[in-house]
This record gives structure tokens, C-alpha cells and sequence, in this order.
């Protein structure tokens, strides 16, 4: 675990130094920028293409009598709307299909099913991208400084000690369903648009959940609906939550430019094409943290400029592990 000193600005960086950080940083920024133009059409496929598998699976999962032979059916929809939830990453930046408005309402129907309060995730996202390693209100960190660490309570030292058997396996989706709703009233000043998505998210959930309940409740399907709620929420809980430590332990902390913060608070996973595709680029979150507006299927090439040019200027190479496997044994 890495404990954070309580000071925002990166220490012991001349002027000077800024300066030619700078110049770096925009020199990688007009590289890149090229590459922010979103494909639509590769957005719809990719969505589809994880959307109806998960459907069709949860259809079957509805159709079979049987509880123990219908398990498997929503077990595999379950682990494909886990990817679909990590499209709703893309849709929130407008990267995945780039239609505005029609975009952002897709991210609620997708989210507000499973009891996920969208809105109110997009909102504070953007200020995770803000504040990240540089303001100690950021609502995605993980790790305590040391003032927080003091202070905790035993079973919360325990926990920031073991991130992955808290977050990912005892408290999953339940907590990052809690958290959002909670830095959403916290950060309400933070962010104009936040306690309006809290109340919008929180109508739309409710309005779903009534409805499911009551078909549920009709047709003698309750059981099976509480079922499906459960595995859901840890399944997609733990991805979730796995995904997002991965990406960020241990590395919480300012550097001298915005964008040298984002590139190096951030880890790469090293992965190929598909796992690239299925995750939404996220293996290259050092480069979406720096330039969110980048589509994930170009997140590789702006990796490859953005290594470079940082090698170019003497700069150690980005956070890297070798496979989401090596990622989460950071966690244990």
C-alpha cells in the first residue's frame, strides 16, 4: 500500500523543468490528437456485440425451469454485462458512439437495471479525471495518506491493507453503488450537474426496480429475480472493482504537469487486440487518463506516440504489469 503525503503540488521541480515538462506534454498532445476522432459504428458493434449475448443468455436463464440448470445461463450473461458495464466507461467520456444526448441515455438504460446511478458516476468521473493525484477529493481514490491511515479504525486499516478481499469480494457492487451516492452529496458543490443526476438517477432506479418486482411478484418469478440482482452485483461488483484498483494502486501522487499526473498515476496492462477491444482500452489508462477524448480503439497507437516521445525527453517508461492476472496480485 502506498501512503500519500497530504500536499497536492509535486515538490523539488524547478521552473525550468516545468517549463520543458510542458513543452513535452503539448508536443505528445498534437501527436495524439489526430486520433480523437470517434467511430461510431465501430462503438454500436462492439456495444451490440456484448449487449445481445448477455440478453440472450438471460432470456434462456428466464425460460428454464429449472433453477440449478438455469444458474449457468445467467452466470454467463452476467460475466458479458460486466463488459457492457465497462462500455458505459466510454459513454460517459462520449467516446463509444459519440451521439451525444442519445449516447448518455443509453449509459442510464444500461446502468439503472442493475441499480447503478449513472449520472451520478459520469459526474464524479469527470472530476476523478480532474482531481486524480492532484486533489485529495477525488472521489475514485483508493489509498489513505497518512493522517487517514492513523486515524482508521482497525478493521479500516485492515482493509487498506488488503484492498482486493474488502473492496472486490466483501463489499462489491453494494460499496461502489454506496460510494457514488455518497461522494455525490459530498462533492454536490463540486459539480453543477451532480445533485441533479443523483435525483434523476435515483427516479430511474427506483421506477425499474418497482416494475421488475411486480413482473417478478405476477409470475411467480421472485426467487429468480433476487438471484439474478445477487449475481450481478458481485459478479460485476468484483470486475468493477478490481479493474478500477488495478489501474490506479499505488500510484496516487502529483507529478509537475497535468498530464505527466495522469500518465503516471495510471497503470498500463500489457493485452492484446480483443482484451484491448472487451475492455474498453482501459489497458491503455495511462493515455485515456491524459487525453480522455481519445477512443479506446485508438488507445493503443496513442500509447506507442506517447512512449516515445517520453523516451525522446529521458522520461521512465509508463506504469505497466503484464496481464490483469499480475495486476491483481498488486491487490492481495
Amino acid at each position: 500500500m502506498i501512503v500519500l503525503d497530504s500536499s497536492a503540488p509535486a515538490q523539488g521541480v524547478s521552473r525550468e523543468q516545468r517549463r520543458a515538462d510542458r513543452l513535452m506534454t503539448e508536443t505528445i498532445e498534437a501527436r495524439v490528437k489526430p486520433l480523437f476522432a470517434v467511430n461510431t459504428g465501430l462503438g454500436w458493434l462492439r456495444l451490440l456485440g456484448l449487449l445481445i449475448p448477455s440478453l440472450a443468455c438471460l432470456w434462456m436463464y428466464w425460460q428454464e425451469p429449472r433453477l440449478l440448470l438455469a444458474l449457468p445461463w445467467l452466470l454467463v450473461a452476467t460475466a458479458c454485462y460486466a463488459l457492457v458495464m465497462i462500455s458505459t466507461h466510454d459513454i460517459s467520456h462520449g467516446t463509444l458512439l459519440g451521439q451525444g444526448d442519445l449516447e448518455q441515455a443509453v449509459g442510464c438504460v444500461l446502468s439503472w437495471p442493475v441499480g447503478w446511478p449513472y449520472l451520478t458516476y459520469r459526474n464524479l468521473h469527470m472530476l476523478h479525471h480532474r482531481m486524480n493525484g492532484m486533489d485529495l477529493r477525488d472521489p475514485e481514490r483508493r489509498e489513505p495518506t497518512s493522517e487517514e491511515a492513523a486515524a482508521a479504525h482497525p478493521l479500516r486499516q485492515w482493509h487498506f491493507r488488503h484492498p482486493f478481499w474488502g473492496s472486490a469480494l466483501l463489499m462489491g457492487g453494494a460499496q461502489l453503488i454506496g460510494s457514488m451516492f455518497w461522494f455525490g452529496w459530498k462533492l454536490r458543490h463540486d459539480h453543477s450537474r451532480l445533485l441533479r443526476g443523483m435525483r434523476r438517477d435515483a427516479a430511474g432506479i427506483l421506477l425499474l426496480q418497482v416494475l421488475m418486482f411486480t413482473a417478478a411478484i405476477q409470475h411467480g418469478e421472485l426467487l429468480k429475480l433476487l438471484l439474478m440482482l445477487l449475481v450481478v452485483e458481485r459478479v460485476v461488483g468484483a470486475v468493477m472493482q478490481v479493474r478500477g484498483m488495478i489501474e490506479h494502486h499505488g500510484l496516487w501522487q502529483p507529478c509537475s504537469t497535468y498530464e505527466l499526473t495522469q500518465l503516471y498515476t495510471s497503470r498500463n496492462i500489457h493485452a492484446g487486440t480483443l482484451v484491448n477491444v472487451l475492455m474498453g482500452g482501459l489497458p491503455h489508462h495511462s493515455l485515456h487518463h491524459a487525453y480522455p477524448s481519445i477512443p479506446y480503439h485508438n488507445l493503443p497507437e496513442a500509447s506507442r506516440i506517447a512512449t516515445g516521445v517520453l523516451a525522446e525527453h529521458g522520461k521512465p517508461p509508463l506504469p505497466m504489469v503484464s496481464s490483469y492476472a499480475a495486476g491483481t496480485a498488486l491487490l492481495f
